[in-house]
């Protein structure tokens, strides 16, 4: 089941974010680390901000995913077109509820937000190691745009 998440929820989606920054962290180890504090009031001021939307999975009682989506906008300037878009800070499903379509769900329940807010697109940053979900975003119609690259010193 997809929903919007609750203050009761944060317990899970601080666990769920905690897996994710272990994946982050086994997939770039030099850039992130395994998050093993509670950052709950992080997500808390999210679900108090009427620009930012936190959807949830739910299987049998228990959170099975989540995506925080945030509304942004950049201003004019000479050299930049000014756009209002939405920028998908986070998606994560556990490992053993992958390939059910529950990413999925998330990107839609994103989407309609982001629609319903007339924003022109969605935004995302993913790890260029992160095969599986470059490929789960390609499938939902994302294009790489910028491209960032870093040549280590050491």
């Amino acid at each position: 089941m997809l929903r919007e998440a609750q203050f009761v929820d944060l317990s899970a989606i601080v666990d769920l974010y905690q897996q994710l920054t272990t994946e982050m962290a086994t997939l770039a180890p030099d850039t992130y680390r395994p998050l093993a504090t509670d950052n709950r009031q992080y997500f808390a001021d999210y679900l108090q901000n009427d620009l930012a939307r936190l959807f949830v999975t739910e299987s049998q009682g228990k959170l099975t995913g989540f995506a925080l989506v945030v509304l942004a906008q950049t201003s004019a300037s000479p050299e930049f077109v000014p756009q209002h878009f939405a920028q998908l800070i986070d998606l994560f499903v556990i490992p053993d509820q992958r390939h059910r379509g529950l990413a999925k769900q998330l990107m839609a329940a994103v989407a309609a937000f982001a629609k319903s807010h007339q924003a022109s697109f969605i935004q995302l940053n993913v790890l260029s190691a992160n095969k599986t979900a470059r490929e789960v975003y390609a499938k939902a119609g994302f294009e790489p745009v910028n491209l960032t690259l870093q040549k280590p010193l050491s």
